[in-house]
């Protein structure tokens, strides 16, 4: 029905006679080989895209049409009278949500002509023409053609250098030259190997020496058809009076001064000689200089960094370079305070967030920040199976987290200032009110981190030592309901626990090519295993299960780990359509001490974020069924969880995005848990995963991206055998509000 009035409201009905809408715009190539040597970016210079299609409709161009050109140019008129400068919501709805009809132009197709041949020329088909052939499909829409005769294809022949004059040696350029006889006579490519020229050249000491500096003198004339001659030449830094060539000079770094008078409270010396890389006597070096404007900028304290250098001349074969650091300092202190509306988990609501910072405590480059949150959410309940979306929670938080440049006790001078590493220390409070308990907390952690490949933004994070106290208090149908069980695979997951944990975890990004791209993200965290071992020595005492006590409560024991691979192909990112993918696994093993996991470090999927034809904590585990009665177990709560989620993202307009999305995944149990029936066996089983498919729709708002995804259940291993797969069964699905995308 929303489709049929925005169809009724079409642009299209009330274009005017002479004005044709383009439906469609197509680029034929002749005398190509392969797509793989068609000019990248084709798309992008055709000057009138026709308007963007979703399932074969317009729906920005409908969306446009709801609104009627009179009442929008009226209301704008309006506003400016008001003198209200920002458009209104018309105008957003129009023009932002929706996407103006996009209209044939015969001066705009000239351009695209020229455009093309022009791409193409850069791109080595030096000899490329093209025309548009212009189709008229009815009385209102005309499609575009531009048949491009793309000619030979030219490659680089004979490559000679010119130094003449320059001061620059010949033998140390040879071996750094990116481009090779027989490559493409790319323009764009030359453009690369100018700057990385230059950039090599910059950090042999060479500090006036620039792109400029460098040209390429192609030869089109040789005797070889299509192959393009090519000589890269360096040209003197510049000519006296008389005409003389003036040859470039190598620099050294003779001052680094420091202006730290916009400081309140000064940084520390060692600090500041760990995080630059220079230093007086050494050659002039460019690399140096962003490294350290970079590292001084990962400062808490530092808002920005200025360093400019200056050359003089000096008598011998060197000339000097000095510079000047100059940091300005943020404020001390800042009060900030942040809206959370969704949740990882299985809760959802809004969570308000006030920080009180101290950028510079003690002038180590380290930072106090002092949190308290608070919210009102919507849980998922435990002992029953019906989803909860009215807000029946409360959450809330205190905490204090320090952190430092370095390893202390680690001197600053023994670690590599490229590592960027750094130490946290962090003390919690907080306190989560459910229907059916109350769950307490308290912690403290402390860790470091560093980069391990700074090329891959590659992360490796050491959690030495958490501490966490947590005192569960269950309300008394809640407990009953534990008690009717009578069985201790649930009970322990609500039992109070304490745990002295290490964690490691590793982040990492991997590119393939601009368009190939993505992250990793493995972790690994064990507790108890130590302290169980030493519990008979130590004599610590048992309660009536047989568990040792640490404080009066049970210590915890268990491994668990979790790793997320995800990735992104563009598929054409001039029309905006992508493809993503992520695969997600973990695995927890209890030891005997806890012979479970907890429920807050156990696996659950579903919801937003997960496999999203289930609400959180409703799917598993295993071919568990939805009538929890006698199958004691937690409902959506595992040691093992494996998900693998496809979206494929076509952005519409710059502000509406669409995805298709399936998603397959499960939970399930590591150990028996007293299941007697066979067929809803939480455990690992090929048949027991669930898959679903769906559609989303995003709203981006620049500062936050909204989303809306309906998820349609394919597969349901929680129901019987021969009504699991769709059609043998009455459709079921969810639908999930976020904010962000999933992954």
């Amino acid at each position: 029905m929303v489709f049929l009035t925005m169809w009724g409201c079409s642009p299209l009905k009330r274009l005017p006679e002479k004005d044709r809408l383009i439906a469609k715009n197509e680029i034929q190539w002749i005398g190509v080989s392969s797509e793989e040597v068609i000019p990248k970016g084709a798309k992008s210079v055709i000057r009138q895209p026709a308007n963007r299609r979703f399932l074969g409709m317009r729906i920005p161009l409908m969306i446009h049409g709801v609104i009627r050109q009179e009442i929008l140019q009226e209301k704008a008129a309006e506003r400016m009278e008001s003198g209200k400068e920002k458009p209104g919501m018309r105008h957003w709805i129009a023009n932002v949500l929706g996407e103006p009809p996009v209209l044939f132009d015969a001066i705009a197709k000239e351009r695209t002509e020229r455009n093309l041949e022009a791409l193409s020329r850069r791109a080595g088909f030096l000899d490329a023409r093209c025309l548009a052939i212009v189709t008229e499909l009815n009385a209102k829409e005309v499609s575009i053609v531009y048949r491009v005769d793309a000619g030979p294809l030219y490659s680089i022949g004979e490559i000679q250098w010119d130094v003449s004059n320059s001061g620059i040696n010949q033998a140390e350029l040879e071996g750094e030259r990116g481009i090779r006889t027989g490559d493409v006579f790319d323009a764009d490519q030359l453009e690369v190997e100018r700057t990385d020229l230059a950039q090599f050249l910059k950090s042999k000491g060479y500090a006036s020496l620039d792109e400029t500096y460098i040209s390429f003198q192609a030869d089109t004339l040789s005797n070889n058809r299509n192959v393009v001659g090519l000589t890269i030449e360096v040209r003197p830094a510049k000519y006296d009076a008389e005409g003389v060539a003036v040859e470039h000079r190598r620099s050294r770094f003779r001052d680094v001064d420091w202006t730290l008078d916009t400081l309140s409270k000064p940084i520390r010396k060692e600090v500041l000689e760990h995080l630059i890389s220079i230093e007086p006597g050494m050659r002039y070096n460019e690399t140096a200089i962003e490294m350290s404007y970079r590292r001084l900028m990962q400062l808490p304290s530092i808002a920005r960094v200025e360093i400019p250098g200056f050359m003089e001349a000096m008598e011998g074969a060197e000339d000097a370079f000095d510079v000047s650091v100059k940091l300005i300092q943020r404020p001390r202190y800042g009060v900030s305070a942040a809206l959370d509306m969704t949740r990882t988990d299985a809760r959802y609501g809004p969570v308000l967030t006030g920080v009180f910072s101290d950028r510079n405590v003690s002038g180590r480059g380290d930072m106090l920040e002092l949190l308290v949150s608070a919210g009102i959410t919507s849980s998922q309940p435990f002992s029953y199976t019906q989803t909860s979306l009215v807000p029946n929670s409360a959450t809330w938080s205190l905490e204090a987290h320090y952190s430092t440049l370095g390893i202390p006790p680690i001197a600053l001078s023994r670690l590599r200032a490229s590592n960027a590493s750094r130490t946290d220390f962090t003390g919690l409070w907080s306190r989560e009110s459910r229907p059916e308990y109350a769950r307490n907390s308290i912690g403290f952690k402390h860790g470091f981190q560093f980069i391990e490949n700074p090329l891959r933004d590659s992360r490796i994070y050491v959690d030495l030592l958490e501490f966490r106290y947590t005192n569960i208090e269950l309300q008394p149908e809640f407990k009953q309901w534990l008690d009717n069980e009578s069985n201790p695979f649930i009970q322990y997951r609500f039992q109070d626990y304490a745990s002295i944990l290490s964690r490691m975890r590793w982040a990492s990004r991997w590119k393939r090519n601009e368009f190939s791209f993505g992250n990793i993200n493995l972790g690994l965290e064990w507790t108890g295993w130590g302290l169980n071992a030493l519990s008979p020595v130590l004599g610590l005492e048992r309660n009536e299960s047989g568990q040792y006590l640490l404080g009066r409560v049970p210590y915890v024991q268990f491994i668990r780990t979790e790793g997320t691979w995800s990735g992104t192909q563009l598929l054409d990112r001039f029309q905006g359509l992508s493809l993503h993918g992520r695969l997600r696994v973990g695995a927890g093993w209890a030891g005997q001490n806890f012979n479970v996991l907890p429920f807050d470090r156990s696996f659950f999927t579903g919801s937003a974020n997960g496999v999203r034809g289930w609400p959180a904590r409703q799917l598993g585990p295993g071919h568990a069924g939805y009538e929890l009665e006698g199958l004691n177990l937690v409902k959506g709560l595992g040691d093992l969880l494996g998900e693998v989620n496809l979206e494929l993202r076509k952005k519409s307009t710059r502000m509406l995005e669409w995805a298709f999305f399936v998603d397959a995944g499960n939970v399930w149990l590591m150990q028996e848990s007293g299941v007697e029936n066979p067929i809803a066996n939480p455990r690992f089983a090929w048949s027991s995963w669930g898959l679903s498919s769906g559609i989303g729709i995003r709203l981006d708002f620049d500062f936050f991206l909204f989303r809306l995804d309906g998820g349609l259940r394919v597969h349901d291993p929680g129901l019987v055998m021969g009504q699991r797969w769709i059609g043998q069964h009455n459709p079921k699905g969810s639908v999930h509000l976020g904010i962000g995308h999933p992954f």
